[in-house]
């Protein structure tokens, strides 16, 4: 005998197994999506980081070029070089020198505190040695060149003359290592006189590189560093100390890095831990080191723990609540839940014009069903609504740029700072200038003057042409075209057919700025010769078009691919309820025709 059923005890039992099934699906998917999210995002803090450090230690090392080529054209290394050259040194000698370097090149290396040694080298070998620190700001000593560890930099820069970054070397008296930069110093004819060097203190590297804050993104165990391509550390580690030049790491990340590749992965670091490493190449020149931000994976995945936690009994208890759900409304919901689902789906396909009938009575289906029609009719008004609020959002925008291109315009007569300098300098040197130079400082500054007036005027009229407002569109049109065949020697004709309405100041803008745009892409993209405007209206609407002979490009294929300019044109137009065409083919030009409707009692009011 068969034993009968309710579809109430099918529906739970088999909502049951469903659940369990689904409990354990959308529970492993959320586990694993959320830890493939945070393994995301760490690879993208550390990816960041790394970005900043190489970033910071490039500049840098630019900034340490830029010093020593400067010092290397000072007239005190030149004065200094000559001592070495002419005497032996002597009391008076080593006087002499030293107030050279404290002349300038003392206090320059100081400011910074960046370096820890400065060495002038002549090109004979012998040389003088400055402290570049605070603490012995007297300190001299002579040597020869052989005894130094910049004996090969120096040999370099004497066979091919320019500045070179010498990578580490490890100085067998203090068992640290040294790095330098080293630059030729020439006479007034361009003959080598020797070189300066200056050695980095490894530290202001390390201070760029060394990060011990758990609080900084990193946690406990994150970090960054640099490694050159003799697979040696060249900062600190978070975990070794005194790691520069001393510890090695050839790991997957490195070897890639210095082969100029760029990448996140999951890699073993030099300690044998599994680590989430974001690695690239250090652009520096003459040097071919790797950067790489670090931190442990164990650290990386602490969070994912709690969200397995979380997931877990989230599901259980969403199963027990459904459970009980289910049994209760089972008998009631069969029907109307189809009815339900059939509107919710027109919905989703943007039909919201959805009333779904009452075919229960006055009770909490009926309840739900009265909720979702009006629901239903909130959404369309709500539809309605933002895309009524997002056309104003625009307009209110581009009106709102107006506005400040008008207020730019105002403001940048009294802006021009550096010009006003140039002719305060000018006009302070009259006082103890001859009659000659009087005169010549008064040309100056009428040429400064001139050219003063003539940038404000432009920058004025680029942001808001006053012949727009005084003369109208077709005048504003003519002087543009006259412009843009003047500064490019592209021919742009212009032409304006029954153009007789007074138009509202929003379309006049509108349709001067669509101009200026198109004629924009015409001089960037174009390469035309030739380009062609044509403005004419009548009682309904006015046109405008814009067309020119140059290579062109296929808009179909590529209209998701068009800038901002294209993008700008179109939503002008938009915003004055018009339609834009645009045809364009390779080798055979760009049309563009725009057409916009004329509300004639407004236009009459204006």
């Amino acid at each position: 005998m068969k034993t009968s059923s309710s579809l109430v005890k099918k529906l739970v039992v088999y909502f049951l197994l469903l659940n369990i099934f689904t409990v354990i699906v959308i529970g492993s998917y959320s586990y694993y999506r959320a830890k493939d999210a945070l393994v995301e995002r760490t690879f993208d803090q550390l990816t960041s980081l790394r970005i900043e450090k190489k970033y910071r230690i490039e500049r840098f090392f630019n900034d340490r070029i830029l010093d020593v080529n400067l010092v290397s054209k000072s007239n005190d290394v030149r004065n200094i070089l000559s001592y070495l050259k002419d005497s032996a040194p002597n009391k008076k000698l080593d006087s002499t020198i030293n107030e050279e370097y404290n002349r300038f090149l003392h206090k320059h290396f100081i400011s910074g505190s960046y370096y820890k040694q400065f060495y002038v080298v002549n090109n004979k070998g012998r040389s003088v040695i400055f402290s570049a620190t605070e603490d012995n700001p007297s300190e001299m000593q002579y040597s020869l060149i052989s005894k130094l560890l910049i004996s090969s930099l120096w040999d370099k820069i004497l066979d091919e003359p320019g500045i070179l970054i010498e990578d580490y070397k490890l100085d067998t008296l203090t068992n640290l290592p040294s790095i330098f930069i080293g630059a030729p110093v020439f006479d007034e004819n361009k003959t080598i006189l020797g070189i300066v060097a200056i050695e980095i203190d490894i530290e202001a590297i390390n201070s760029i590189m060394f990060e011990n804050n758990p609080h900084n993104g990193l946690g406990k165990s994150g970090e960054s560093y640099l490694v050159g391509n003799d697979y040696l550390m060249r900062s600190t580690s978070r975990f070794q100390d005194n790691a520069e030049f001393k510890t090695i790491v050839k790991t997957e990340g490195v070897t890639e890095a210095l082969y100029g590749n760029t990448n996140t992965k999951l890699i073993k670091d030099y300690r044998g831990i599994s680590v989430l490493s974001s690695y690239s190449k250090v652009e520096i020149p003459d040097l071919n080191w790797a950067i790489l931000a670090e931190i442990d994976e164990e650290e990386a995945m602490i969070p994912i723990e709690s969200i397995r936690n979380n997931i877990f009994y989230l599901s259980v208890l969403m199963s027990l609540l459904l459970f009980a759900f289910v049994y209760i409304i089972a008998r009631r919901i069969s029907l109307p839940i189809i009815k339900l689902k059939e509107a919710a789906q027109k919905i989703t396909q943007g039909n919201y014009d959805v009333f779904v009938e009452d075919i229960v009575n006055s009770d909490e289906i009926g309840s739900l069903i009265e909720a979702f029609n009006e629901m239903s009719s909130k959404i369309k008004d709500q539809t309605e609504n933002l895309k009524l609020e997002r056309s104003m959002r625009l307009s209110s925008m581009i009106d709102g740029q107006e506005l400040e291109r008008q207020r730019l315009s105002r403001e940048l007569h009294d802006g021009l700072g550096q010009s006003i300098l140039a002719i305060k300098m000018r006009l302070e040197r009259i006082a103890s200038a001859n009659p000659e130079k009087l005169k010549k400082i008064m040309d100056e500054v009428q040429d400064l003057f001139a050219n003063t007036i003539n940038e404000v005027r432009s920058i004025s009229n680029n942001l808001m042409p006053a012949v727009l407002n005084e003369f109208g569109l077709v005048d504003a049109l003519v002087n543009l075209c006259r412009e843009v065949s003047g500064s490019t020697g592209i021919n742009v004709e212009f032409n304006h057919e029954s153009l007789s309405l007074t138009l509202d100041a929003k379309i006049k803008t509108y349709l001067y700025r669509i101009s200026q745009e198109a004629l924009n892409n015409i001089i960037k993209h174009s390469k035309a010769k030739d380009a062609f405007i044509t403005i004419s209206s009548n009682e309904a609407s006015v046109s405008l078009q814009i067309e020119d002979n140059g290579i062109g490009f296929n808009y179909i294929d590529n209209r998701k691919l068009c800038g901002n300019g294209i993008s700008n044109m179109k939503e002008r137009v938009h915003l004055l309820d018009g339609n834009i065409e645009i045809r364009s083919e390779k080798q055979n030009g760009t049309t563009i025709k725009i057409n916009i409707p004329l509300n004639m009692a407004k236009n009459g009011a204006n």
